[in-house]
């Protein structure tokens, strides 16, 4: 399926133009040359003396085309006659698909049409996949030599479509976050200011400071993530997992106590991995306050660390038997406010940013996170981070003396 949008002008813009223009000077200079090649030929009546050999017209195209074959989009030429003399390796791949592109091959040739009866057009492909895509095509009548001609090009919106949704839903929650314990904020504050029971008083004042800190933690955890995502004040270093471990349940325990629900911890002694300790520190324990706060009082959180030689990591696991994740949810749960029971992540005191800590802090170490459940059964996180290699382990792998 594919759906057509209208054009709206975008970033993009300028970098058509430069690409129309490199793809104009091709046209023209190979015509050019073409035709000054032709007029020698005619004039030469009688066979002249031999004369050293000529740069074809294909080389003196060739910089211009090797440009083109390295950007991004795809750039195909078409002549008067609606004949291709043109394609770059990006609309190659387009042309040969034989999966939902093959749509998008169809819109190139539509507006070709348009564009050799010189009007320019551009159209929007979506492909529903999954995953989605989404692709823009534009048309543009050209000259080559003394005829018209077509330029289409063909750009793969997919990620800046994927950002411009990122933010727009950040923005979105970000104020629905942050408006709702304000205003509720207000209300207690007016209430109170009328009220004379001093025992509802000290109610009113008692829900007008959890909803403070429940804003207070949205901002934390922004700036937090805010700080990781740039690699700011990041301190790499060489880690014992076992002590990361340790200082992360450590944090977790208290609330852990509180909702009854048993941490605890295992794994092998003397892994190292390098590493920044605080961002560490913090992908762990938002893993742990996870499990806590999604686990039944009674229920237990274990967390594990261990060495996979093979693939040349150190996994760290925590697994809970708590309500457990649709399996619709599990790819978005990574995701910035992104919440699979709303109502209770609000009552626990969430603020859908820490799992989203833990993908930023994995990937500012070369490593990734990934989630597992089964619903009424448990979760189980895995992150799996690169293994530090010791002098000793290098010299083994190259023969060398230990």
């Amino acid at each position: 399926m594919h759906r057509v949008g209208g054009y709206r002008p975008g970033t993009g813009d300028l970098k058509d133009m430069e690409i129309f223009l490199i793809v104009l000077g091709i046209a023209v200079g190979g015509a050019a040359t073409y035709a000054y090649m032709s007029g020698r030929t005619a004039q030469q009546q009688v066979p002249a003396p031999k004369q050293p050999e000529q740069e074809s017209p294909r080389n003196l195209r060739d910089p211009l085309t090797d440009a083109l074959e390295l950007i991004d989009h795809g750039v195909v030429v078409i002549d008067g006659r609606g004949a291709e003399i043109f394609r770059n390796s990006a609309a190659a791949v387009v042309a040969d698909a034989r999966d939902g592109r093959s749509l998008v091959e169809s819109r190139v040739q539509e507006l070709v049409v348009e564009a050799l009866d010189g009007r320019t057009k551009r159209s929007t492909v979506e492909l529903f996949g999954p995953p989605a895509r989404f692709f823009e095509v534009s048309a543009f009548p050209v000259k080559i030599g003394s005829g018209n001609g077509a330029l289409a090009m063909i750009e793969d919106r997919t990620e800046f479509r994927r950002t411009e949704t990122i933010r727009r839903d950040f923005v979105a929650n970000i104020s629905h976050e942050l408006k709702s314990p304000i205003g509720a904020l207000g209300l207690l504050a007016e209430t109170l200011g009328d009220e004379e029971d001093p025992e509802l008083r000290q109610r009113l004042a008692g829900r007008m400071v959890s909803e403070t800190s429940r804003a207070a933690r949205t901002i934390d955890d922004l700036l937090e993530l805010s700080r990781i995502e740039f690699g700011e004040d990041a301190e790499f270093a060489d880690l014992e997992v076992a002590a990361v471990v340790a200082e992360a349940v450590g944090r977790i325990q208290n609330a852990a106590d509180q909702a009854g629900v048993e941490v605890s911890a295992a794994g092998e002694n003397g892994l190292l991995i390098s590493g920044d300790r605080r961002q560490l520190t913090s992908a762990i324990y938002n893993l742990l306050e996870n499990s806590v706060k999604y686990s039944d009082s009674g229920s237990g959180v274990e967390v594990g660390f261990t060495e996979d030689s093979n693939r040349r990591v150190v996994e760290i696991v925590v697994a809970d038997q708590g309500i457990g994740i649709p399996r619709r949810d599990l790819d978005r749960v990574f995701e910035r406010f992104y919440r699979v029971d709303p109502a209770r992540s609000r009552n626990t005191g969430g603020t859908g940013l820490g799992l989203a800590i833990v993908r930023h802090v994995a990937a500012n170490h070369g490593g990734k996170v990934s989630a597992s459940s089964v619903e009424g059964q448990g979760s189980r996180f895995v992150l799996n981070l690169p293994m530090r290699v010791t002098p000793s382990a290098e010299l083994s792998e190259t023969g060398g003396v230990q």
